[in-house]
This record gives C-alpha cells, structure tokens and sequence, in this order.
C-alpha cells in the first residue's frame, strides 16, 4: 500500500472510530470531524523542547519510531460555547474531557490495526494520564508536537487552536514506518524563531489582556502571564490525579 493510500485509509478509520464512538449508550459528548497530520520525529524542535525539559522527546519514549501519526478531536461547538459562560467549566465540558479520552484510546486502537497491518512497529507515546506535578504538565504533550506538524497552533495555558476553533482533545502514536515530509533544516534563529512561535501562545509569561485575566477563575492569569501553579491547584478541583488545564478551560478562547 502506497503512502497516501495508507493516509486515507488511517484517515478514514478515525472517522469512522469517531462516528461508532458516539453511538454508545454511556457516552454524552458529542464530536466535530477530526483533523489528522503527519510528522517526522527528527524535526529539531523535538530536540529543543526535549533539551529546555518542556516536553519528552519521542525517540527517548519509543527508539524504532520514525513518524507520529496525530489527530485533534473537536468538541462539538455548542459544547464549547456553553463552558465560555459562568464562571465554573460545565459539568458537560468537565464530562467531555473524561469522554474524550476515551475516544483516543479508541481511535488509538484503530490506527495499531492499521499499521501492524502494514507489517510495521506502532507504540503510544503516553497513557495520557501521565502528571508531572513539579513542573505542572504531562510528561508528554501531543498538542506541541501537533504545533510542529502544523496541525494548529498553540494557545493560553497550552490549549490548541485549529482552524480558529478551540476545544478538543489531541492524541496519536509514533510508527517505524515513514510517512512524514522531511523535516525543514532549523538552526539559529531560524530555530529559535520557529519555536518561539509554538511556545509564546502559552503566555507563561506575560503579557496578558485583561480580558484574559478576568476570565480566569483560578485567579491564576495576571498581566505578567499565566501561573502554571496556581492554575494546577484550580484545575485539581475537576481532576484530582491529572490536574489540566484542559479541564477548565476559561481562558483558551483567547489569544492574549
């Protein structure tokens, strides 16, 4: 099977992961089409973030791996806009993020079948409950690693943007097989422009609008940028073992 014959068959496999998903009887939330992208693990960015402890580093999680295979799994938009009221999340949106980790490891389970029945090597990157409670962040971030696949870009408190939607839930896993574009040559400050890019969305330091800082209700934004601990501490209230921001949520419709 050919690269782009193997990509639409993935793509299509998740489509369908997605749309069973929904019919099961203890599932609420409800998902938007899922987007999917490709990216090679030698991209130096991976190195850089690896390097500066903000990320782990792919080959370090899985060595034979080549490519990560990424989606994003929208909520759907009446979802969304329900949490932007109030000053709690929505027990829905609460709901979702639970659901939709679920849904990963469905659409997970998809995407091994089709690679192993490619005769090739396929692992998960995370177990996606992984916290890393001094440094106030998973020990892996599928959403920085789908920023450097240009799947979307990243924004406040880490939150992932595609398309000028927000809310969702990204995911994938790392196969020997190569279905990436070669990585761009990065050095410099070409390098470290293309990182800044990925990484100044998070505003983990300043500055903020105060529209920004009034949506918080962790009290944890402020014109010198968003607090990484103080936003752990509020989202411990919605998820006691991986405290997220994810869980919350306020804040990741805007830019600044």
């Amino acid at each position: 099977m050919d690269v782009e014959h193997l990509k639409r068959k993935l793509e299509k496999e998740i489509r369908e992961a997605v749309l069973a998903f929904q019919t099961r009887e203890d599932i609420t939330c409800r998902f938007g089409e899922p987007a999917v992208a490709y990216v090679s693990v030698d991209d130096v960015r991976f190195d850089m973030l690896f390097a500066r402890g903000l990320n782990g580093h792919p080959r370090e999680i899985y060595r034979p791996g080549r490519t990560i295979i990424l989606y994003y799994l929208p909520f759907a938009e009446e979802l969304v806009k329900a949490n932007e009221e109030g000053e709690a999340p929505t027990e829905e949106w609460v709901r979702c993020h639970y659901e939709s980790l679920w849904l990963a490891m469905a659409v997970n389970q998809k995407i091994r079948e089709v690679i192993v029945g490619q005769g090739r090597l396929i692992s998960g990157l995370s177990n996606m409950v992984s916290w890393d409670d001094a440094h106030c962040r998973e020990d892996w971030s599928f959403k920085l690693a789908a920023a450097i696949a240009g799947l979307g870009e990243m924004g406040p408190a880490g939150s992932f943007h595609i398309d000028g939607k927000y809310g969702g839930r990204v995911g994938g896993m790392i196969t020997d097989g190569m279905y990436a574009e070669k990585p761009e040559t990065l050095e410099g400050e070409a390098l470290q422009k293309a990182l800044s890019e990925i990484l100044d969305p998070c505003l983990y330091s300043g500055p903020c609008s105060e529209e920004l800082i009034a949506t918080c209700p962790g009290g944890a934004i402020t014109t010198e940028g968003i607090d990484k601990e103080l936003c752990r501490d509020y989202c411990r209230n919605f998820n006691e073992t991986t405290p997220v921001p994810e869980v919350c949520g306020k804040c990741f419709r805007f830019k600044r």
